[in-house]
């Protein structure tokens, strides 16, 4: 079965700040939305 995904708004100013950070750091995240996923998770286990 396939994930069910959603939308979320964020500025564009910092959805460009994350494509910049994405592309220069090599961490492993192909996109916006990985690099997104796994910062929500980590603040939520907070």
């Amino acid at each position: 079965m396939r994930k069910k995904y959603t939308n979320i708004a964020v500025p564009e100013e910092l959805a460009l700040t994350i494509d910049d950070f994405v592309k220069k750091n090599k961490l492993g995240f192909r996109s916006r939305a990985e690099f997104a996923i796994e910062a929500i998770r980590n603040k939520l286990k907070k």
